[in-house]
């Protein structure tokens, strides 16, 4: 009787969002909740650039949200540093003693205060608008975060006057399409769903790559140059490019600065010298230059890997002056897309408040050379020693060079680290 009188489940809701990960393609979600449990994640049909289609990851959303596994509760360290000794606590424990430490050390110097965050999970309030404000209020130091794409968007900055590019959807009617530095299919999967259409409409489609990918397996031709020598192939492109005359002399003319010191630059990089120092075959970046230099519309999908390396700054530049020298940009289809972030302005200072650091100037410490800094004493050039870490949207052991130093410095004893596992913190 008291089952056939328990009142019936609400009716399933849908509720519309977009994937919170860090990657090119910002999925639009449809997610189902019944009685406020999400049960299940799917992309949204109704949203054209993703067409619905949603990664392995994201597609099991709500499995890995509601797994029996997933830590609920706050966890004390109750062992030494590494020997996984933690015991649940409450709530209001957890966040005592997390706010009774770190105002102990904010008491001495706020600056041995040290968040570190990137872009597990995005967005521009919940991804570091408010953790911004309290620590800018704190007056903890400041991190840099450079470990992704700094010395790229810079490039893309100082060569194209922002992070801006050519509209991904304008790819499908592209005739040529170098696949630059991207494993398009496992990272950029509504890209490859574009290139694939150019392709049926006859498009060429190479990828340059220092490893054999699963997109590299797919396109017409697998350009597989030594790591860290992208700025060398795009030099060997552009002496290809003079000597041939397969220039938009009328482009160049009009839209571009610096046109006879790269070119004078470009023409020391034989095909021959490219090829000696790119690993490939001189002839094949012969055919590579014809084909840029001879086929409209021609574009190119740039992405991040060949600008963490020394140079590749410089790298990212090189390619970004391509498509100017063969005048691709006078086509929708032309061009070359790595960020389209600059045509979308953010007021950060609005949503970060710096005016709160009050007239203090907070240190800044960069994100990658974390290992050396948590191992740096105290000192008139460095500041105070770091006493506290509060890590989320990241994991520094896992991505940070140098990572045996990191280990050491966060197995310190006298450090105190608060490290939310999604959304529930583990102090320690």
């Amino acid at each position: 009787m008291a089952e056939l009188l328990a009142p019936a489940s609400a009716p399933p809701q849908l509720v519309r969002g977009a994937c919170p990960h860090d990657c090119p393609d910002t999925c639009a979600l449809v997610t189902t909740v019944q009685d406020g449990i999400a049960i299940k994640v799917q992309g949204n049909p109704d949203h054209r650039p993703t067409a619905g289609v949603l990664c392995n990851k994201v597609s099991h959303y709500a499995e890995r949200t509601n797994h029996p596994d997933r830590v609920l509760q706050p966890l004390k360290r109750v062992g030494p540093k590494g020997s996984g000794r933690f015991e649940p606590v409450s709530w209001d424990t957890a966040l005592a003693d997390i706010a009774g430490r770190l105002s102990a050390i904010a008491a001495r110097d706020p600056q041995a205060i040290l968040p570190y965050s990137y872009c597990g999970t995005m967005g521009l309030v919940q991804g570091e608008s408010i953790a911004a404000r309290f620590f800018h209020r704190l007056g903890a130091s400041l991190l840099d975060r450079t470990i992704c794409a700094s010395a790229g968007a810079e490039a893309l900055t100082q060569t194209l006057g922002g992070k801006v590019g050519m509209k991904v959807e304008f790819f499908a009617e592209a005739k040529l399409i170098l696949i630059w530095g991207s494993n398009s299919i496992a990272s950029n999967l509504h890209f490859w769903r574009l290139a694939q259409e150019a392709k049926r409409n006859g498009a060429k489609l190479v990828c340059i790559d220092p490893r054999r990918s699963e997109t590299a397996e797919k396109c017409h031709e697998h350009v597989q140059l030594l790591p860290g020598t992208d700025a060398a192939l795009a030099l060997a492109l552009m002496h290809e490019l003079v000597v041939h005359d397969w220039l938009d002399h009328a482009y160049i003319a009009q839209h571009t600065l610096g046109w006879e010191a790269l070119r004078e630059r470009a023409l020391r990089w034989t095909p021959e010298r490219a090829a000696a120092v790119c690993g490939i075959p001189a002839q094949q970046i012969r055919d590579l230059a014809r084909a840029w230099g001879t086929t409209q519309p021609a574009a190119i999908r740039l992405n991040y890997g060949m600008q963490r390396v020394r140079g590749g700054g410089n790298a990212v530049r090189a390619v970004a002056c391509l498509p100017a020298l063969t005048g691709a940009w006078r086509h929708r289809a032309g061009g070359l897309l790595l960020s389209s972030s600059g045509f979308f302005p953010i007021d950060k200072a609005t949503l970060q408040r710096p005016d709160l650091l009050a007239g203090r100037k907070a240190r800044t410490i960069n994100m990658v050379t974390i290992g050396d800094d948590l191992l740096r004493p105290a000192s008139p050039e460095f500041g105070p020693a770091i006493e506290a870490v509060v890590v989320y949207n990241s994991n520094p052991v896992a991505v940070a060079p140098e990572s045996g130093k990191v280990v050491r410095g966060f197995a310190r004893p006298d450090l105190f680290t608060v490290v939310p596992p999604t959304a529930t913190p583990t102090c320690c």
